[in-house]
């Protein structure tokens, strides 16, 4: 769990012998961040970090008010608790997005690895319904915070990992798919509907072996054919936890369909496939192309497209083809 907690941590603002700022403006009022907090003391010839408060402390307007007072803008926790404190964001994601004395670029980052923690634990939580929920309500306040500033695409954008791995794979998915739905000018609804598929289009993976799951080579012909299972499985496991629309459902469903009929698990081809399928089938393979693996090194976008259209291109929609095309050179 360790090596996966770790990963979660990036692209944080600074990290020092272990310890990593907290913005004061990001702190719930009245509530615990649920790990301890330390004020920064600058000595003669190094730097320490004094206890504020511990982990089960609540803390009040009043204590924040002071610290302000004081010319005090930041706390500090250490590395290992950054994934509580992502948990504390989340819990009131909306009041944090929506507090204009925090950057969009802090925004956007915070955001990304909150998702990447609930990835994280939809792959290893037994309680998925759980995982659905906090999932649709990262998509709802994600999507409303892209639609209203307009510079946190491209920011957002560039947060996406070129390491594979399931659950980062799930985020950067979804991240990307929100992004081109934005660019193709589709409703808030829909773009919810199709963003929360993608963020779960590959959660029937956690019923298949993890020594398959997590195999470095290529899979053998029994091992691929075992893989595909996940789709059929991933629908199963959504239609027992409830709680989403049919529409949120055609990623997962639909991600490995391809246009020309060789996809599975239908084998369906063009108009028998729905748009979020065709969007998804896109994506799902350009960020695998994207992200490095242990047989495959990660390609560029531009060589990503290059192979797409040249060795692939009967498989996808054309024109969400040249569309995807356009958004990523409009957007970068």
């Amino acid at each position: 769990m360790l090596q996966k907690e770790q990963s979660v941590i990036q692209k944080v603002n600074k990290i020092s012998n272990g310890f990593i700022p907290v913005m004061l403006n990001s702190i719930q009022e009245n509530s615990s961040l649920g790990c301890n907090m330390f004020l920064k003391r600058n000595m003669k010839y190094d730097t320490g970090y004094v206890l504020y408060v511990d982990r089960k402390s609540i803390i009040k307007s009043s204590n924040l008010e002071q610290l302000k007072k004081r010319g005090i803008d930041t706390l500090f926790i250490h590395k290992n608790d950054h994934i509580n404190y992502l948990k504390h964001i989340e819990s009131n994601m909306a009041k944090f997005i929506n507090d204009e004395r925090i950057s969009v670029n802090d925004k956007v980052h915070t955001i990304y690895n909150i998702a990447k923690v609930i990835a994280m634990d939809m792959f290893d939580s037994p309680y998925i319904v759980n995982e659905v929920k906090r999932s649709k309500n990262w998509v709802i306040d994600t999507v409303e915070f892209i639609l209203k500033k307009r510079e946190a695409s491209a920011v957002m954008l560039n947060m996406i990992s070129h390491t594979y791995c399931t659950f980062t794979h799930s985020v950067d998915v979804a991240v990307l798919g929100m992004l081109f739905s934005k660019h193709l000018g589709f409703r808030k609804e829909e773009i919810n509907d199709l963003v929360v598929g993608l963020l779960l289009h590959d959660i029937g993976k956690t019923k298949i072996n993890k020594e398959i799951i997590n195999k470095t080579g290529m899979l053998t012909d029994t091992e691929y054919l075992t893989m595909r299972e996940h789709v059929k499985e991933g629908v199963k496991i959504l239609e027992e936890a409830g709680g989403l629309t049919p529409e949120s459902l055609y990623p997962v469903v639909l991600h490995h369909e391809r246009e020309d009929g060789m996809g599975y698990p239908k084998g369906l081809k063009g108009s028998d496939i729905h748009r979020y399928g065709k969007i998804a089938s896109i994506i799902d393979v350009y960020n695998a192309l994207t992200t490095y693996r242990p047989y495959s090194s990660a390609k560029s976008p531009f060589a990503a497209l290059q192979i797409m259209s040249k060795k692939m291109l009967e498989g996808f929609d054309k024109n969400y083809f040249r569309q995807y095309v356009l958004f990523l050179g409009k957007i970068r």
